[in-house]
């Protein structure tokens, strides 16, 4: 039998640390897989012929490959996916694409010619697919956005959302570390989930509700409460993750000493790594296929 660690990378969701630590642990039996296509989406059969061609491999991560989780009968597959704040994401999102050279998604032009308060605006009026509960669209639907997402595709991305192996938030990233490793260490008992943070936003004053605080001051009233109604649905599905986290937590061993040995490995690594060695190079862009190590390897931002 294989066991498979499947990475579901939603975009702006700490996905490249996660690649990191996956990266880490398993080298070149780690492999990304994404099209060069920003708008392709990996079909599980396309998933599992490419785990077929390599078999070495023990760990994949894609931006385009969805749910639901494949089957196969000769695989497990242990997913592990990260949500997060919907306005912190929509914030992260944009500071990512103002860096980023202009290419087929229209949003990283829109971002680098415009404000944070002006990409909001626009992202409600132009792009509603972007904007309204994403999240739940992709866990729940595959992605496929043919209406806007209502109380089923909750029911569903939240129904996943609690088979997940690895269900992460993004705010509750070691906590949610913490009980991945541990209930992963029967299939994986080396696993170090230690993530030195790579590719996040600029850095900036407080935390989550500070960010919050700035990117309603930066939409202003109008445009920030139509994001809100438009992601109530992705608040309803990050809240109940936050509470499915905090429950595998507590059901870890001596949970607290775990955690804080876990942020002291985190800052073991972040110690011993200089600020260019500390995640994944970014190169040649981000939507590539990746192929395996002993071919080449096109690595991808978050």
């Amino acid at each position: 039998m294989r066991f498979v660690l499947l990475h579901y990378h939603i975009l702006k969701n700490a996905g490249t640390t996660v690649e990191n630590i996956l990266q880490r642990n398993f080298g070149d039996k780690f492999a990304r897989l994404d099209s060069l296509d920003p708008n392709a989406h990996i079909a599980n059969p396309e998933l599992l012929s490419f785990l077929t061609r390599n078999a070495h491999v023990k760990a994949l991560s894609s931006h385009q490959a969805h749910y639901p989780r494949p089957v196969a009968p000769d695989t497990v597959f242990f997913d592990v996916c990260f949500l997060r704040d919907p306005i912190d994401r929509i914030r992260s999102v944009y500071d990512d694409f103002r860096k980023r050279v202009p290419g087929d998604d229209p949003l990283i032009e829109l971002a680098r010619e415009s404000s944070l308060g002006e990409f909001a605006e626009q992202l409600v009026a132009r792009h509603p697919h972007r904007a309204n509960s994403p999240q739940v669209t992709l866990v729940a639907n595959g992605g496929a956005y043919d209406h806007p997402p209502g109380e089923r595709d909750l029911d569903r991305a939240v129904e996943t959302m609690l088979k997940m192996s690895v269900v992460g938030v993004v705010d509750l990233f070691d906590e949610s570390w913490v009980a991945g490793q541990y209930f992963l260490s029967p299939v994986f008992p080396s696993l170090d989930c230690a993530g030195v943070p790579v590719n996040v936003s600029r850095t900036e004053p407080g935390g989550l509700a500070a960010r919050i605080g700035r990117f309603r001051a930066a939409c202003g009233r109008r445009v920030y409460t139509q994001l809100l109604e438009m992601n109530a649905f992705d608040y309803e599905l990050v809240r109940r993750a936050r509470a499915e986290v905090r429950r595998r937590f507590r059901l870890v061993p001596d949970h607290s000493l775990r955690l804080r040995s876990l942020q002291e490995r985190v800052r073991s690594l972040t110690g011993a790594c200089r600020p260019q060695q500390a995640g994944i190079p970014q190169a040649l862009g981000r939507w590539v296929r990746t192929l395996l190590p002993s071919d080449r390897e096109i690595n991808q931002g978050q």
